[in-house]
């Protein structure tokens, strides 16, 4: 009889803990999946950024016959990029945590004149990941040229990219989306004015990085 009891509890409780993760699974995949609509600046000289979350760093690309920047002291080369700029241009980082929508949008109107896929491992997206990660890179013509790199991290295993070389955008359409937490960075030349700062809260789509 005791035993009936413990076995009946047992499995009782074992219903509820399930459920209640069936329901947490479901919660955190409509938060996560989730794409508001946006109120998208029409300012023509602008730079909006392509992602939601917290701007992490804010550092400049040097033009050279390949294309870097100093990371705490460090000279970090990107030959992906050699061809892409002319000129310095402005890197700003944007750490997407796991509750920050993850639909990333243009930055500027423009064509999409090149996609660069790039395979790569999964570290925690907060670190420098620009060169050893999985990531795909956006090159947008418009009044300037703007690089835009998703970045997979550690629980980021899959980056969707919306757009396709030849297309045309308007500032703030959907470029695509990276599955879980992440870093996206967008480059643009360095004589545009930047006004956000290392530790502020942007919106893909409504926050105004820049001013061209």
């Amino acid at each position: 009889m005791f035993l009936t009891f413990v076995v009946l509890q047992f499995k009782r409780n074992a219903a509820i803990i399930l459920s209640l993760i069936i329901i947490g699974l479901v919660v955190f995949s409509i938060i996560f999946y989730r794409d508001p609509q946006r109120s998208i600046p029409i300012d023509k000289n602008i730079i909006i950024s392509p992602a939601d979350g917290k701007v992490i760093a804010i550092d400049t690309v040097q033009d050279s016959e390949i294309p870097f920047t100093i990371k705490n002291g460090e000279m970090i080369y990107l030959p992906e990029l050699k061809g892409i700029i002319e000129g310095n241009f402005t890197m700003v980082s944007i750490f997407m945590g796991l509750f920050d929508v993850h639909v990333n949008r243009a930055p500027i109107s423009g064509q999409v004149i090149d996609i660069i896929y790039i395979e790569g491992g999964h570290l925690p997206a907060f670190g420098n990941v620009l060169i050893e990660n999985e990531r795909n890179i956006v090159v947008i013509d418009g009044d300037i040229r703007t690089v835009t790199v998703q970045i997979a991290g550690t629980a980021a295993r899959r980056i969707d990219c919306y757009v396709d070389e030849g297309q045309i955008l308007d500032k703030g359409d959907k470029i695509g989306i990276i599955k879980l937490g992440s870093q996206v960075v967008v480059m643009y030349p360095s004589d545009s004015s930047t006004i956000i700062k290392i530790g502020d809260n942007v919106k893909a789509g409504e926050t105004i990085i820049a001013e061209i």
